[in-house]
């Protein structure tokens, strides 16, 4: 089992500040690094992808800070290796975000583009 803590930027930034979005590209980075490091020494024949929404930030339990859109780039890169994945849902307790994310994720994986419902 694998977990990458992503940390929240700090409280006295704001979500689309540049502060805030140096931190984000700084653990995209991160976890593109270690993922493909992982990838490289194991050589999985498949990967197992566990996409709890608890991360996404605004949620009533989890403590991380992720947009969706982040969070779905983390989903993209670990289908970017090209081997079969099974992706499960999980965690997730604001569940607006929750349908947002994984149904912007299952895009992502069906290589569909879906419409934004506002």
């Amino acid at each position: 089992f694998f977990f990458l803590m992503i940390r929240r930027p700090p409280r006295s930034t704001q979500s689309r500040s540049s502060a805030a979005s140096d931190v984000y590209k700084r653990q995209n980075a991160e976890y593109m690094g270690i993922m493909s490091e992982i990838m490289t020494r194991y050589r999985p024949d498949a990967i197992v992808m566990q996409c709890g929404a608890d991360s996404i930030s605004g949620d009533k339990l989890g403590c991380f800070n992720l947009s969706i859109k982040g969070h779905g780039e983390c989903v993209n890169y670990m289908k970017s290796f090209g081997i079969p994945m099974m992706v499960l849902g999980g965690g997730g307790y604001t569940l607006r975000n929750v349908a947002r994310c994984w149904t912007y994720e299952t895009g992502i994986l069906l290589d569909e583009e879906l419409p934004n419902g506002k």
